[in-house]
């Protein structure tokens, strides 16, 4: 298994993004209009991440705590930072949701894939409406993980929706970063990409091709533990939270659509659509009112038993119309990786092939000696 340091949380970066008014994310994903038709009620998002302080005025006593699946003391000063944030931010967008909180890593990111595919099994098996899921495992070591695909399966099978920021990873530049990172790679997850108050890309979202839409991600408000109040963060983190926020307002409206139709719904709806695919925000800007009056439209997919026990029906397998290839950057270190082996590659290959000729060299004088009565050369070594 990947050892958990390379799951990491998908915001609070340190450095500013672009300076925005605080409060712009509500404005930007026309929440206020969709809470006249939807504010989240009878919904329960799971949010897995650091645990949550649930007593912080911003969460407004409708966040729980679940299991704890990585050691941490609660009395920690720092316990549940991360995750306290992307509660509030959840509730900011579904103010009548509950929440659940998951501890699948601590706050300085250790445990394991094991803990994050719990969480998982967990949340689908104990009411979560929505899986909420800022951080993942990116980096030269990450890697598709079955076990972590079949719990994401297991949950869309339920009809959960599973919501995976993009990474804090990016570059268009040099293609220095942008590794894979999953459980945003996995199919049916949707993958979000942190957008600046113009709608853009900021420049540390992680670029590619399963990124489906975008969300506010710089200078986004959300609860400060250990006081009071709120401040503002970066990331990837909050765009994901925010965007369960909205899929929470669908659902409340809409519970029996598949979790492919909700996907088919941010995408259609989103601010870039009309110009195409791009697998750097997606298909654009979340709009969560017109994502709302989308999924009016639709009518509840077709199910069919699958044969996991206790998954009940399937969802799917449907297309949830993001482009299937798209441009973008090679991702340099599995790049850097495959040239230093075919170099260690080559490099056998010749000196295999010099050692091949020197070996028939060397039979050929061994036989011109053996003609000349010379003795056989030495034995030479070799492992068994």
């Amino acid at each position: 298994m990947v050892p958990l340091s390379t799951v990491i949380a998908f915001g609070m970066l340190q450095e500013p993004a672009q300076a925005a008014s605080p409060g712009w994310e509500m404005g930007a994903m026309s929440v206020p209009q969709a809470q006249k038709v939807s504010q989240g009620a009878g919904i329960t998002v799971a949010v897995l991440d650091t645990g949550i302080q649930t007593d912080h005025p911003a969460l407004h006593g409708r966040a729980t705590e679940g299991p704890n699946i990585v050691s941490g003391d609660k009395t920690s000063a720092s316990y549940g930072e991360h995750g306290t944030a992307m509660a509030s931010n959840v509730l900011s967008v579904a103010p009548q949701a509950k929440v659940l909180g998951i501890r699948v890593l601590s706050d300085d990111n250790a445990g394991s894939e094991d803990t994050l595919t719990t969480g998982i099994r967990y949340a689908a098996e104990h009411g979560a409406d929505v899986i909420s899921i800022s951080l993942g495992m990116e980096g030269i070591s990450a890697s598709f993980d079955s076990e972590l695909d079949a719990a994401v399966q297991y949950a869309l099978a339920k009809g959960i929706p599973v919501v995976n920021g993009a990474g804090n990873d990016g570059d268009t530049q040099n293609m220095d970063e942008n590794t894979v990172a999953f459980p945003s790679g996995d199919p049916g997850v949707v993958t979000v990409a942190a957008a600046d108050s113009k709608g853009q890309r900021v420049s540390f979202s992680t670029v590619h091709n399963y990124v489906d839409v975008s969300a506010p991600g710089a200078d986004v408000t959300a609860a400060k533990i250990g006081t009071q109040d709120t401040e503002l963060i970066d990331g990837t983190s909050p765009a994901t939270a925010l965007t369960a926020g909205v899929v929470a307002l669908i659902r409340a409206k809409h519970p029996k659509l598949a979790p492919y139709q909700i996907t088919q719904a941010l995408e259609s709806t989103a601010s870039t659509r009309q110009r195409g695919y791009n697998p750097q925000t997606g298909y654009g800007m979340v709009n969560a009112q017109a994502a709302l009056a989308a999924a009016a439209k639709m009518s509840p997919a077709k199910t069919m038993a699958v044969g996991s026990t206790g998954a009940g029906k399937h969802f799917g397998p449907g297309d949830d119309g993001t482009s299937a290839r798209a441009p973008y950057g090679m991702d340099s270190e599995l790049t850097l990786v495959s040239v230093a082996f075919f170099a260690v590659g080559l490099l056998v290959c010749v000196g295999g092939f010099l050692l091949f000729r020197s070996g028939r060299r060397k039979r050929r004088e061994w036989e011109r000696q053996q003609q000349q009565g010379v003795g056989a050369p030495p034995p030479s070594m070799v492992a068994y």
